[in-house]
């Protein structure tokens, strides 16, 4: 079990073996390009951390499922989100790109939903030059 921090708000919710994926992106200034001799110069304003894993059920708390659900789809901006970094966390305000899940049909009465899977990318820089 994985708890999920988003808007300072824990939810206890299975992080599905081997989809949690973090990404890089290098940002650049309007001043990046070609000059006359040739050479490519960079702007470099940061670094920017993005997020893509997959969540399902913890069976003991289903409700925190269906609770981070509505969060993540709710149309707001951006949320505060905690996510793995190295050997610690790091916490940022991200937009919610998009997220899909997978209905698995009902059980003694419940509706069961499998690999909610949600991409995060953040709205600001995580890391800017010294």
């Amino acid at each position: 079990m994985y708890t999920v921090t988003m808007d300072g708000k824990p939810y206890r919710l299975r992080v599905r073996y081997n989809t949690l994926e973090r990404a890089f992106e290098l940002r650049s200034g309007d001043n990046e390009g070609y000059m006359l001799s040739g050479r490519h110069e960079r702007d470099l304003l940061g670094t920017g951390y993005s997020y893509q894993f997959s969540v399902e059920p913890d069976p003991q708390h289903p409700e925190d499922y269906d609770a981070f659900y509505e969060a993540i789809s709710a149309p707001v901006d951006s949320h505060e989100i905690t996510m793995p970094y190295g050997q610690s966390t790091i916490t940022f305000q991200a937009e919610v790109e998009s997220g899909r899940d997978v209905w698995q049909g009902r059980m003694a009465g419940v509706s069961r939903w499998t690999g909610l899977a949600v991409n995060f990318k953040p709205i600001g820089l995580q890391r800017t030059p010294d």
